[in-house]
């Protein structure tokens, strides 16, 4: 181990074997203490990046569960989601107060195609979980959240979430095996 003669901080004269500059207390590059030092730094950044990747496996879940679960229901029932929203007054009075002309069959299409995007996004964002969960295949991971989050485009605040999820993950690739 080569000993600096000179504190990198403050440019004191140091005697070999120092570990902390006598002058300004910088630890001496090259000593023990520096030794020591990174490696506690690097035990640090271990545990911050461990908590970030369960901060986001939580976040994904979050997310996940429920939307595959919203999915899966409204798309099984769909015919009936669709009657209920059709015998709905204020709906007829929207449809009414809009000009549209929309039948029951169009309502039971859009809610099937909604329950569809639903369990879809729903379904790529668990992929993305469990991968974050493994810590296994980053770039599935990553492309999975992305998925979720395009699917989950009739809803700016899920939008923006899985978008911001979504880089998150890309920013923690080193977390990945």
């Amino acid at each position: 181990m080569a000993e600096a003669k000179f504190c990198t901080a403050c440019g004191c004269d140091l005697q070999a074997g120092m570990r902390f500059c006598p002058q300004c207390g910088q630890v001496v590059a090259g000593s023990d203490a520096d030794e020591e030092m990174k490696q506690r730094m690097a035990e640090i950044d271990d545990v911050l990046r461990e908590g970030r990747m369960n901060w986001i496996f939580f976040a994904i879940a979050l997310y996940a569960i429920p939307a595959t679960i919203a999915g899966l229901f409204a798309l099984v029932d769909s015919g009936a989601t669709a009657s209920t929203l059709w015998s709905n007054a204020d709906f007829q009075n929207w449809i009414s107060t809009h000009g549209y002309d929309i039948t029951l069959k169009d309502v039971e299409t859009y809610v099937a195609v909604a329950a569809g995007l639903a369990l879809a996004s729903g379904a790529c964002a668990m992929v993305s979980m469990f991968l974050v969960f493994k810590r296994k295949m980053w770039s599935i991971a990553v492309i999975a959240c992305l998925l979720a989050s395009a699917l989950c485009f009739w809803s700016v605040f899920g939008l923006f979430i899985g978008l911001l999820m979504t880089w998150m993950l890309y920013a923690s690739k080193e977390s990945f095996d």
